[in-house]
C-alpha cells in the first residue's frame, strides 16, 4: 500500500527532473513505428507556454519527411512518416506553437484542462522510444469555442536533434 501512495510522487519527481534540462534530448533517426495513445499522463502543476518556430527547411527520403523549424533560441531538427497525416509539412513564413513534454497550456478562454502534447497525440499517433514534438500552426484568433470533435491541424513529429543558435 505504501508503494501505491510513493509512485505518483516518484513519476512526478522524474517528469520534472526531465523537464527542467535546457535543451531537448537528442534521438537516433531511425523511423520509429507510430500507434495511438491515451493522453493520460502526470502533467506540471506550472504553465509552461509553447516555443513558437518557423519553418526553415522540408526535404523527403523516402517515406520520412525531415524538416527543420527554429527561432531566437536554435533549430529542432524534426521528421515524420510522410504517409500519415500528421505528417503536416509547415507553411514558410508561418508561425506555429512547438509542443514538447514539457508544454502546459491554458489554450482557450473557459477551458478546464490544459493542452498538452499528451493531448495532441491523442488526435494523431505517437512515435515509440522517440521524444515526440507537436506542431499548431499559430492562430491570433483561435475562432470557435472548441467541442469534443473539434481540433486543429496538428503535426506530430520525433525529434532528431535540437541545436542551440550561435
Amino acid at each position: 500500500m505504501r508503494n501505491l501512495l510513493f509512485a505518483p510522487l516518484t513519476v512526478m519527481a522524474v517528469f520534472a527532473i526531465s523537464c527542467s534540462s535546457s535543451s531537448p534530448k537528442m534521438d537516433s533517426a531511425a523511423s520509429p513505428v507510430p500507434t495511438q495513445q491515451n493522453p493520460v499522463q502526470q502533467i506540471p502543476e506550472s504553465t509552461t507556454t509553447p516555443e513558437i518556430v518557423r519553418a526553415e527547411e522540408v526535404r523527403l527520403e523516402q517515406d520520412v519527411k525531415m524538416l527543420t523549424v527554429g527561432n531566437v533560441q536554435g533549430h529542432y531538427f524534426l521528421s515524420c512518416n510522410k504517409t500519415l497525416e500528421s505528417c503536416m509539412t509547415p507553411a514558410p513564413g508561418k508561425d506555429y506553437l512547438l509542443f514538447s513534454k514539457c508544454t502546459r497550456v491554458m489554450m482557450f478562454p473557459g477551458a478546464k484542462k490544459p493542452a498538452t502534447l499528451g493531448l495532441l497525440q491523442y488526435f494523431t499517433v505517437t512515435y515509440n522510444n522517440q521524444e515526440n514534438i507537436g506542431l499548431i500552426p499559430r492562430e491570433d484568433d483561435p475562432g470557435p469555442e472548441p467541442d469534443d470533435t473539434w481540433h486543429p491541424a496538428i503535426g506530430m513529429y520525433w525529434l532528431r536533434s535540437w541545436s542551440k543558435r550561435d
